[in-house]
């Protein structure tokens, strides 16, 4: 029970991600901030998103609200 309402959340908010890339502001977009980084992958992602265009980011975001969602909600069915 306690699995299926935390994995539902998460995949909410995966949803919520996706909506913020397509209708966040501009200036709120290039104001997310990403943390610190433990990998290189995490460094790599990292700098691609820095010092990339709003459009690219607003990809990028919404490319990972998807991914977030699509994995936590495949887990709400699956649990």
């Amino acid at each position: 029970m306690w699995l299926k309402m935390s994995l539902g959340i998460f995949a909410i908010l995966g949803y919520y991600l996706m909506g913020y890339a397509v209708f966040g502001n501009k200036r709120k977009i290039d104001d997310v901030y990403i943390g610190t980084s433990s990998s290189l992958i995490e460094v790599i992602l990292d700098l691609t998103y820095e010092f990339s265009p709003t459009l690219i980011r607003r990809i990028l975001l919404f490319l990972l609200g998807l991914v977030t969602a699509f994995i936590f909600t495949m887990g709400v069915i699956l649990s």
